[in-house]
Formats: structure tokens, sequence, C-alpha cells
């Protein structure tokens, strides 16, 4: 027999009530039914109460012989009465009925043993019965700590999940928790569970043992079908199922303790164990009642059968991310893998599991016998991971070993794959053989997709940019719409639209690509924020994105956005940190039209970090897709506007000129998105030499902001402040930068989406203070934190170095800055500064 651990008295239900009424003292005595599964703490209760009675000279017995016998009645003490046979069960009753003293008595439940009902119904018109139940999470810290012991969180948790709230487990498992260290406390409570269950099982007849086993699964046990299973009459299983409810091992919901599970197949061994699990298999199929997750459990327990393997296969058709286990489940059961490895593949990839799709995928490329649509499917599978990794040029040469006479109705599919490698020549064979296919839904979305990249590349005017981005767009809301959830495809149709119309120049067309989509696209979102200027937002949904899990083309903007916002910031830490949790995605990622802008951010973080060599591949690898697919300036002009701004960090006006005449020429075919940026190249190239025309660099500035380049636009009408000779100019210009920034920026913070909505009153909102300095103290902020000295400044301001020591002093008055560390961190927090940096 299993020995009964010590449990703590106080925390049993109805345990104070007993004994209170036995420190009583009262003659006419009562009668209790203690009643609880195994190691629920009957036992210990029943040994307190002899403890108690003793110790004021009560005598005890544990017979109903003894308690009957004439002259002075003991108190009747008796344990496991669900033991003892119906003749004695009746006697007990009688006792109970004809009011023979205090009887206290504990049971299991056994529902269906008539002679048990009848002792509770007795009990029941006399005294009381109290039910012993598990224990609630809730409930086992403060048991813990009345046995002596302290239970950190996590180990209380980890404890119920394993034990059911089983008072006998949960000591065995505390006992172990609080006897290692702290670290090692969750294998030790796995190590006693085990052991506790163990034991448990080792008390059990085989009949019980086979009952286990159907509980296993969590089916629920039904005597009809058990009697089905093991071969036994009605009675005897309702018998059976009362016997196991009652131990310690079967939860509420019928279930096996998931810790018992490998004893009790050790136990019985394997063959017996899938005997009775066969059975249950067949006694479900025969009666139509088997639900998937019964069938997945069965399958994962090692069942082989043609039938449980063909039910599978048609529960993970409609499983959604569980799809994969279950074609895992029917793999296991006898399925042939070659049969369900493109929709096996096609699942993995569907729920990011890259690895598995490729495992299974590639091996149908090299098989000659496999047919041409399961050929295509593992070509666009494989496509789809490799792209979504941020290899497009490997997806793309995919699609080129398999040709147009193969690709089939994916001919859009792999186009665009290679329109965005830089291969428009592929992407143009695969087009053309659009008319061998027929026409379908999904294919007309993707040919859409198709049709559009192609004008981006192939017609260098505006309006075709702009006819494209507005076929995308539809595309995108037809895709949300009705998606595809049972097809996966290398890329969307609103992340394309929302990062060409980025690189047009239009984040206010990209925000409404990303409107009204079933999908959140943060990283987008962000991307969309802070190329329109409003950085506070774009920070606010960076930061909710856990980078770790997003696959690494999408990693690679969630980076760009991060090192953007830090470098937009002015914050040399924040963009230090960006870059270093950015660079080694480098190794891993190549370029492609979707990563142009990324890339561009992540190169000027380099320049101003002094460690450009670590992007400088990626960056030559841009330049090379941009140079195959004719520098199509729909892509190009912001990647060249992005060369333009690297010139200027290194200092090198020479490396000006190749971007600025790519803009110009685009320019000249009527962009004007490309003449607003090369007119910025050129002004900005003028202000390096010195040559500063206030009304050019105004003109520029604007343009430059209507675009959504707010933060360059203020940058550079503060470079052009700096470098002008003209006081009343530079304060201008200063002045111009300021604004452009502050219209930038939204009047409020916006609301974050993780923080849920509350219904009480709110508190108070602390809203940040408008501006606290005037215009010259502004001024005079901005150059202190150009690095200027006193006299530096005054000479540009054309007052004296006393002066603007009194401006700075009133300065630090105002916003209660102790020391000049705090101050020039108080002013960058407060926005001034982030336009000069």
């Amino acid at each position: 027999m299993v020995g009964n651990p010590p449990v703590a008295i106080e925390s049993l239900p109805g345990a104070r009530d007993i004994l209170r009424e036995l420190e009583s003292g009262d003659d006419e005595g009562f009668v209790h039914l203690i009643r609880g599964r195994a190691a629920t703490g009957k036992s210990t209760l029943l040994g307190a109460v002899r403890t108690r009675l003793r110790a004021r000279g009560i005598p005890t017995c544990d017979t109903v012989a003894e308690a009957l016998a004439p002259g002075a009645r003991p108190v009747l003490i008796l344990d496991d009465a669900h033991t003892l046979d119906p003749i004695e069960l009746e006697k007990l009753s009688a006792a109970i009925g004809s009011d023979c003293g205090t009887i206290i008595v504990a049971t299991r439940p056994r529902p269906h043993d008539t002679a048990l009902r009848t002792l509770a119904d007795a009990v029941s018109r006399r005294g009381r019965v109290t039910d012993l139940r598990p224990l609630g999470v809730s409930d086992i810290a403060p048991f813990a700590r009345e046995l002596g012991m302290m239970a950190p969180r996590a180990i209380v948790e980890h404890v119920h999940r394993r034990t059911a709230g089983i008072h006998g487990g949960v000591v065995a498992t505390l006992s172990a928790a609080s006897a290692t260290r702290l670290d090692a406390g969750i294998a030790a409570v796995d190590r006693a569970v085990a052991a506790w269950a163990r034991s448990m099982l080792e008390d059990a007849d085989p009949d019980l043992l086979d009952v286990f086993v159907v509980a296993t699964t969590g089916t629920g046990l039904d005597p009809d079908e058990l009697s089905e299973i093991l071969g036994k009459n009605y009675s005897t299983a309702r018998d059976l199922i009362d016997r196991a409810r009652a131990t310690a091992l079967v939860t509420d919901a019928d279930l096996l303790l998931a810790a018992a599970e490998a004893p009790l197949r050790t136990l019985i061994g394997d063959r017996r164990y899938l005997t009775v699990q066969r059975r249950l298999l067949q006694a479900r199929l025969d009666a139509g009642l088997l639900r998937d997750h019964t069938a997945l459990l069965l399958a994962e327990s090692g069942v082989h059968d043609p039938r449980l393997t063909e039910f599978l296969c048609t529960a993970a058709e409609k499983a959604g991310d569980e799809a994969v286990r279950y074609y895992t489940a029917a793999e296991r059961s006898g399925a042939d893998r070659r049969s369900i490895a493109i929709r096996w593949a096609e699942a993995a990839a569907r729920t990011g599991d890259g690895d598995t799709a490729l495992r299974l995928a590639e091996p149908i490329l090299a098989d000659p016998a496999v047919p041409r649509t399961d050929l295509a499917a593992a070509v666009r599978i494989c496509a789809g991971v490799w792209t979504r990794r941020g290899l497009a040029a490997r997806a793309a040469r995919l699609y080129s070993w398999l040709g147009p006479d193969r690709v089939g109705v994916d001919w859009a599919l792999g186009a665009s794959v290679q329109y965005l490698s830089g291969d428009p020549e592929a992407a143009g064979a695969l087009s053309a053989s659009a008319d061998q296919w027929p026409p379908t839904e999904a294919t007309a979305r993707s040919s859409l997709i198709a049709d559009a990249l192609s004008r981006t590349i192939s017609d260098s005017g505006r309006a075709a940019a702009v006819s494209a981005a507005s076929s995308l767009i539809q595309a995108a809301r037809a895709d949300n719409a009705s998606p595809d959830p049972d097809r996966l495809v290398p890329y969307t149709a609103t992340s394309i639209a929302t990062l060409l119309c980025l690189s047009m120049g239009e984040p206010q067309r990209a925000a409404d690509a990303l409107s009204n989509t079933a999908h959140a696209y943060p990283v987008l979102a962000a991307w969309t924020a802070m190329l329109g200027g409003d950085e506070q937002t774009a920070a606010t949904l960076i930061a909710q994105v856990d980078l770790t899990a997003l696959p690494p083309r999408e990693r690679l903007l969630a980076h760009g956005v991060r090192v953007g916002l830090a470098r937009r910031g002015g914050d040399h830490t924040a963009l230090t940190l960006a870059w270093q949790a950015a660079h080694p995605l480098f190794d891993d990622v190549g370029a492609d039209l979707l990563a142009l802008l990324p890339i561009g951010e992540l190169w000027l973080a380099g320049i101003r970090l002094n460690d450009e060599g670590r992007i400088a591949a990626l960056v030559e690898g841009a330049r090379e897709l941009l140079c195959r697919s004719g520098n199509p300036p729909a892509w190009a002009n912001a990647f060249h506007w992005y060369a333009i701004q690297a010139a200027i960090a290194r200092m090198c006006p020479d490396e000006l000129l190749p971007p600025a005449q790519q803009l110009k020429a685009a320019a000249e075919t009527g962009d004007p998105h490309a003449a607003i940026l090369a007119d910025a190249g050129r002004t900005w190239i003028l202000v390096l030499r010195g040559e500063v025309d206030r009304d050019r660099v105004t003109a520029a500035v604007r343009r430059l902001a209507e675009i959504g380049l707010s933060w360059d636009a203020a940058r550079l009408a503060s470079e052009a402040a700096l470098a002008g000779s003209d006081p009343a100019a530079s304060t201008a210009l200063l002045k111009l930068a300021r604004t452009i920034r502050a219209d930038a920026r939204p009047p409020q913070r916006p609301i974050d989406p993780a923080v849920p909505a509350r219904t009480e009153r709110p508190e108070p909102v602390t809203t940040t203070p408008g501006p606290v300095l005037s215009d010259r103290e502004r001024e005079v902020a901005e150059l202190v934190l150009l690095g200027m000295t006193y006299r530096e400044i005054g000479a540009r301001l054309y007052i004296s170095a006393k002066t603007v020591e009194h401006h700075v002093a009133r300065i630090r008055r105002r916003i209660g800055a102790g020391s000049r560390s705090e101050l020039l961190s108080m002013l960058r927090a407060m926005g001034h500064g982030s336009l000069l940096v």
C-alpha cells in the first residue's frame, strides 16, 4: 500500500468543524462522513481525530462490532469504508441510524455502490458529509506554509499542473522542490510526481490499469464503451469507472494525469497499452464518435491503423495552425510521407516552420516521377520560405529552374519573385506563358501583382508607377476580403503595395494600403509613420513587436525602423544598441526590392557608427539589383536619396554625383518625386560648399517635407543655417527646421493599443508641456547641442558670450537641469537638437 504522506490539517475542508465538535465535549455524539479520492488526506485527518480523543481519555475503536458491543461505547473511527463488504456496510448504516454515539467514517467516492449510497444517506440524516476536494492554485502556497515550506509562484503553478491539486501529490512534489536548489525546482517536481504516480499505479489491479489507458485519451469513461473495450459486463465496467475516478490519478474530466502516462506504459508494456488503445479506436470508429483530438493522441501514442491515418489527414485540412501536428501524427500512424508531403509542407510553411517545409518539399524537386502539379507546388512552397527569409534571389532561381513549361498556374507568383529579385527578363518569360494556364481567382490576384510589378520596372513614367500602386492596393483588398489560408505565397500584396508607396514618397498612400486589412502589419505601419514624420507613433508600434518571432525579411524591416528612429532621435547609445542587434542578420538575408528601404537606413547607421563594412555587401547587392532592373524610379529614387545621405555623412561630395545623376535622369522623364530629391541633393551640395541661398534652401526643405521626409528637410535647413554667413538667414532657417519638425509630430501621444481600455474613471492625463523656451533660447539650445562654445554661439547670433551664458543659465532654471549633461539630455528629450544630428 502507498503510505499516507503528511498533510496539513488546517487546509482540509471540514477539518476545523470536526475538531471543534470533538473539543465541545457534547455527550450526544455526532456522525461525520469524510469522502475523498485517494491521497486527499482522509487517513491523516482521522489520525488527528484519534490523537485528540486519546488526549482527552476518550476510547476509540475501528470496527463496527466494537462500536456495537454492550457497555461504554467508544468513538468509532473507520477508515476506507469502501473496502468493507456489503454486510459490514449495512451494519454500519444501521448503527448510525440507531444513534450509537460518535461515528467518524472515511471512504472513497463510489457513486454506483448501493451500500455506500445507503451509508451516505444515513449520515446525512444524522450528521454531516464532507467532500475533500483537490487544492486550487491559490490554495497551494498557504498549504505549503502550513507544512513549513516556501514555494515560489512558478513552482506552485507547475505543481498544480502536474498533480491536479491532489494533496498527496502536492506534498510529494513540494517536499522535493524544497529540498533542492531554486533553479532546479521544476525538474525536482517532475521527478517527484513521476515517482508518486508510479507508486499509485503499482497498487492497481490489471483491469484498473486498462481503464487508466483509456483515460489517457481524455475521451471520457462510459460503461457501455468500456465493457466493449475490456470485454467486461456493464456492472463490472461501471464499478471500474467508479474505482478509477476515486484514485488520485484520474481528474474530474476523466483524464489520466500526464505524469502517470509514462509510468503506466512502462508498467503494463507497449503491447498491452496499444492493444487497449486500438480497441478504443475500433469502438469509436464503429460508433462514428471518433474526435479529432482523440485520433491525434492515439496516433501519437503509436497506434497504427489505415482508417486512423485517413481520419487524421482529413482532419488536418481543417485544423488550421494545428495541421502540422496532424500530418506528423498521420505519418506516425502509418501514412506514406510522399503522399502527404505537399500538404504537410504547406501547413508547416504557413505556421512559420520553414525548416520542416523545406525538409518535406525539397526531396520532391529531385523526384523525376513526381506529377507537374506537385512539382510546381513544391517550388512555390520552397520559394515562399526563401523569400520570407529574405533570400528572394534563391527563390527566383527555383522558378527559373522550373521554367515556363512546368510553372503552371503559379506563373504570376514566379514572375513576381523574379521581379523582386532583379531579374525582369526571366519574369517576362514566365509571364509570356500565362495563356497556357487556366485563369482562376487565385491566379487573377497574383497576375495583378505581377503586372503591377512589371509596370514599376519596365515603365519609368510616374503615371505607370501610380497606376501600379493602385493595382497593388486593389489586390491587397481582394486578399483581405477573401484570403486563401491554404495556399502559401512568397509575399502579400499589402506588403508590396505599402513599400512601393513609401519608396515613391507617398507615406499617406502607404497608410491607405494598410487600412482595412484583416492581418496586422505593425512593422510596415511603423515604417509608414516614420517616413511620414510621425516618429512617436513609429516608436510605439515597433516597441510592441517581438523581433525574434519575425521571419528574417520582416526582421530586417523592423531593424531598419529601430535604427532609423535612433538616428533621427540623435541618441547615440540607442543607435549603437539597435545597430548591434541588427548586424547578425546581415549574413542571413539578401537584397531585393522590398529590402531597399531598411538597407538604406542601416547603411546610414553603419556610417554614423564607423562600421559601414558590415553592411557593405547588402548595399552593393542593392546597387546591383537596381542596375539589373534598370534603376526603376519607383523603387530606386528612395535608395538614391539614401546614397546621397551616405555621401554627406562620409563628407564625400564626389560620391553625391552618381545617385544625383540617377535622380536627375528620372526627373527629366517627368517624375516629380525624383525632381524633388534631385533638387534637394543639388541644394545640399551647394550647402556643403558654403553656398547658401535662403530661398532655394527653403523651397527644397518644404518640398522634402511634402513627400514625408520631414527629418531630412529639417536637417537640410539646420545644415544650411550653420553653413550660412548671414545671421538673419541662419536664424530663419533654424526656425524653419523647428517648424518642419513640429508640424510632423502629432499633437498628442497616440493611444497605445497594447493597453486595454479601462471602464473605471480615468486618471488625470499628464500632457507634455508646450514650448517653455523663448525663440532666442531655443536658438541657443540648438547651438549648445551642436557642441559650440559660448563665444562661437555669440558670434553666430551676434550677441556677447556673456549673454549666451545668461541664456543658458535661464534655460537650466526653466527646465530644472542640475548639470550640463542633464541639460543636454533634457533638451534632447524636449525635441531640441534631433534635427541637427
